[in-house]
C-alpha cells in the first residue's frame, strides 16, 4: 500500500527536533511521496532546498512547490504603505503592484533552478477569514474608482489584493505548465452558508489543473463542482472533526477519481490527536475514514488517490 501526502510543510520549526522520527513514522504508515508546500518566497526556497538536499530513506520521494499564501496580502500592503508611493495617476497604471511582480519573478527563478523537483504553484488562493486590523483597505493597485480615492491616493481592499496575488500565480502556473494548489476559506461567522471565496476561486482557476487544498466547500459548492469542473479535491484531517459532517458528505458524494489526501502538517491534526502537532503519517487515518465512508477497502483508497495525485502533479 502506497499513500501520497499532497500537502505538508516539513520545513516548519516544530519538526526540527525529531525530524527523522517523523519521516520514519510516515514510511511505516505507507507514505511513499510527500509534497513540501511553500507559502511565500522564502519558504518556497526552503521547501525546495529541503526536498532536493535531504537524504530521504529509500522508498520515499519528496517534491516541493512555489507559492504565496493569501495571508501574505497584508504584508504586501504594509510594505507598500511604508514605501514612497507614486501619485494617484501612476497608481492607476501600477497593475497588481511592483512588490507582487518582484516576488512572482523570484518564484519562477526558484522553479527554474530545479524544475524536476518543483511540481506545482501554491499554496495560493483566497482566505476571507482575516481580521480587520486597519488594513481592510490599503494603498495599492489600479482597480480604482473615483470613490476609492482618499487624499489623492488610490485604495484597494485586502480581498482585492488577495485576488491580485492569486491571479498572478494562476498566470505563473499557466506560463510554467504547472498545476495549482489552492487554499480557500470563507468567513461564515455571520452567514453559515457563505461561499464567496469558493465561488471566486472556482471562477478564477477555470479549467486549469488544480488541487483544492484542505477542502471546506459547503454542499452547494460540492454539487456545483461535480458537473462543471474537473478540479481535484484534497481532504485533510478536519474531515475527522465531529462538527464537519458536511465534509464527510462531500467525500461520499465526490467520485473517487477526484479525491486526494493531505495532512497540512504540522497543522490540523486528526480528531484522535486534536491539539497536537500533525504529521504526514496521519494520511493513513484520513484514508481509512474515506474508505469507511465510501464502503471500500483502505487499499482501494490508497491506490486510487495515489494515482490521482500522480496524474494531477505529473509525478
Amino acid at each position: 500500500m502506497k499513500l501520497i501526502d499532497t500537502h505538508a510543510h516539513l520545513y516548519w520549526d516544530s519538526f526540527k527536533e525529531d525530524f527523522d522520527e517523523v519521516i520514519q513514522k510516515a514510511i511505516d504508515a505507507g507514505i511513499s511521496t510527500i509534497i513540501n508546500v511553500g507559502v511565500d518566497v522564502e519558504k518556497s526556497q526552503e521547501a525546495l532546498d529541503q526536498a532536493r538536499n535531504t537524504r530521504w530513506p529509500e522508498g520515499l520521494s519528496v517534491y516541493s512547490t512555489i507559492g504565496i499564501h493569501p495571508h501574505e496580502a497584508t504584508k504586501y500592503a504594509e510594505t507598500q504603505l511604508s514605501s514612497d508611493l507614486p501619485d494617484s495617476a501612476n497608481l492607476r497604471q501600477a497593475g497588481r503592484g511592483a512588490f507582487v511582480d518582484e516576488d512572482i519573478t523570484k518564484l519562477e527563478e526558484i522553479y527554474r533552478s530545479n524544475p524536476e523537483k518543483v511540481v506545482a504553484v501554491g499554496e495560493c488562493g483566497l482566505d476571507f477569514c482575516f481580521q480587520d486590523k486597519g488594513l481592510t483597505t490599503v494603498i495599492l493597485g489600479s482597480e480604482t474608482t473615483p470613490e476609492s480615492f482618499d487624499s489623492g491616493q488610490a485604495r484597494v481592499t485586502i480581498k482585492a489584493l488577495q485576488k491580485k496575488l492569486l491571479q498572478a500565480q494562476i498566470d505563473l502556473a499557466k506560463k510554467l505548465n504547472l498545476p495549482l494548489i489552492v487554499h480557500c476559506r470563507d468567513d461564515r461567522s455571520k452567514d453559515p452558508e457563505n461561499s464567496e471565496a469558493w465561488d471566486e476561486v472556482i471562477k478564477m482557476v477555470g479549467d486549469h489543473p488544480t488541487i483544492l487544498h484542505c477542502y471546506s466547500g459547503l454542499s452547494h459548492t460540492t454539487n456545483y463542482l461535480l458537473p462543471t469542473t474537473n478540479l481535484a479535491v484534497s481532504f485533510a484531517a478536519n474531515i475527522t472533526y465531529p462538527k464537519n459532517e458536511y465534509l464527510r458528505e462531500a467525500a461520499k458524494l465526490l467520485p473517487l477519481d477526484r479525491i486526494l489526501l493531505e495532512t497540512d502538517s504540522p497543522f490540523l491534526a486528526p480528531q484522535s490527536k486534536r491539539g497536537q502537532r500533525n504529521e504526514p503519517a496521519s494520511v493513513k487515518e484520513i484514508a481509512q475514514l474515506i474508505a469507511e465512508l465510501k464502503g471500500v477497502s483502505l487499499e482501494k483508497i490508497a491506490d486510487q488517490t495515489t494515482s490521482n495525485a500522480k496524474k494531477v502533479l505529473n509525478i
